[in-house]
């Protein structure tokens, strides 16, 4: 944002360390689903073999992985958050030979999926940015944010390593950039989101009119350069996992849902419904109702980028997107549309109380997924993802299991204890990982603290202008 007034250059820095502190306090220090794990087993090949092959099939060739080209199992994902994930790694090398004894694994898994709740943080200043893009004042901005990050279904995936908040994160920033006329920089992040889930190019034609729309052919071809770097990325890692620059690895799996049976379950199934998971979309068409007669390229984009998104969710095979928490799926369409209701609200005190309480729903409705795993549903036998009201019962004989035998944690099924950092820590390190785990969430909690208060007083030095 050119122009921006030092207090707020500072408030987005706050911003970013308030969140990532925060964040990385209630991390869970491991990776558990199988989807996280593959693309966790990616960036160790790739780090430490330079391949793709990985050592052998994390699960039969029906789940995450795919036959490769060599003859071994390689993943179905795209690149992206392997490759982010690559200095995490390296970091965690010195880290995991300075561990216990056999712990090494362990040690790898918890650093990396620090790389999350970081991501995460991005994510929460790429929804403020945007939506003063979009003509919020600072205190609305920041409400949409953090609040928004908070008070929906996207908090608990800063837990779990999917590649859905990566993809958002470079969906935000290419479309508050194309507002911004800086076609180069949207470019780039249309690019993240293609080379994290190549389904993303979909949403190419609606970037590109607004491009052309705000900057002519220069702003085309301003976008070419970065577009054509991950085109050259996503087909030089299907050439190496299956000798084809056009086979994505999805052997088997299509859009094969009804559009009214897939719509359905995202709208009023409790257990992915994106209206339970993220009621303050439930304003949501008014918001863009008046951003069309504002800014009719902006509102393009974020109905355009939903209804997109949301159809092809709902005709996927797995429109639930598997087992997860809400309609993971939807994340990428749901996280930039969060800021447009920041300059809606704004207008009138009613219009603001009422998104205060969605988002405060929004919270309750996700809060016991940040405690216990969202997998711990499993156990019952559910054959579809977990419910509301069963996660809540489950945090009680939960927390009880975790506390009377914290050590069972290190080698026993994960999702049956505390999902937080701090207990697989004592469990895997013993009493000194006890203690650091204590340690660490006094420096992490007392940071996140320190950076909300600077955050704060930041936004309070510069007013509540509008862009």
């Amino acid at each position: 944002m050119r122009g921006v007034e030092p207090s707020e250059r500072r408030l987005l820095v706050w911003l970013f360390v308030a969140s990532a502190a925060a964040l990385l306090t209630v991390q869970a220090g491991a990776i558990t689903v199988s989807d996280g794990f593959v693309m966790y087993r990616t960036t160790e090949v790739m780090v430490e073999h330079g391949t793709f092959d990985l050592a052998q099939p994390v699960e039969d060739q029906s789940g995450p992985t795919e036959l490769g080209r060599h003859g071994q199992a390689v993943s179905k994902y795209g690149i992206g958050l392997p490759l982010v994930s690559i200095p995490f790694y390296v970091v965690a090398k010195p880290l995991a030979k300075a561990g216990p004894g056999g712990s090494e694994d362990k040690v790898y898994q918890a650093v990396v999926a620090s790389a999350m709740p970081l991501i995460c943080a991005a994510l929460v200043v790429a929804l403020y940015v945007f939506a003063r893009r979009l003509g919020s004042g600072r205190r609305w901005a920041l409400l949409a944010s953090a609040g928004g990050f908070a008070g929906t279904f996207l908090l608990p995936y800063s837990k779990s390593f999917f590649s859905e908040p990566l993809v958002a994160l470079g969906l935000v920033v290419a479309f508050e950039r194309a507002l911004a006329r800086r076609p180069g920089w949207s470019a780039l992040g249309l690019a993240v989101a293609i080379v994290t889930r190549p389904q993303s190019l979909v949403l190419l034609p609606l970037l590109a009119f607004v491009w052309w729309r705000r900057n002519g052919a220069r702003g085309l071809v301003g976008a070419s350069a970065p577009l054509a770097a991950a085109a050259a990325i996503v087909a030089f890692y299907n050439w190496a996992r299956f000798g084809s620059i056009l086979e994505f690895g999805y052997g088997g799996e299509g859009f094969t849902t009804p559009l009214l049976t897939g719509a359905r379950g995202l709208l009023i199934d409790h257990r992915a419904s994106v209206l339970l998971f993220a009621p303050v979309l439930a304003v949501a068409p008014w918001a863009l109702a008046r951003l069309w007669r504002r800014d009719a390229d902006a509102a393009v984009l974020l109905a355009g980028n939903f209804v997109v998104t949301f159809v092809m969710t709902a005709t996927w095979w797995s429109w639930a997107g598997g087992w997860s928490w809400g309609p993971r799926l939807l994340i990428p369409a749901v996280a930039p549309l969060i800021p447009a209701v920041a300059p809606w609200a704004q207008e009138r005190a009613r219009r603001g109380r009422a998104v205060a309480a969605l988002l405060a729903i929004g919270f309750v409705v996700s809060a016991p997924a940040m405690l216990v795993s969202q997998r711990a549903q499993q156990l019952d036998g559910s054959p579809v993802g977990p419910a509301v009201v069963r996660q809540y019962e489950l945090i009680g004989s939960t927390t009880s299991r975790t506390l009377r035998d914290v050590s069972a944690r290190a080698d026993g099924d994960s999702r049956r204890y505390l999902d937080l950092w701090q207990f697989n820590a004592a469990a895997v390190g013993g009493a000194p990982g006890a203690l650091g785990a204590v340690a660490g969430t006094l420096v992490l909690a007392s940071l996140s603290l320190f950076a909300g208060r600077a955050a704060v007083r930041a936004l309070r030095a510069g007013g509540d202008s509008v862009v």
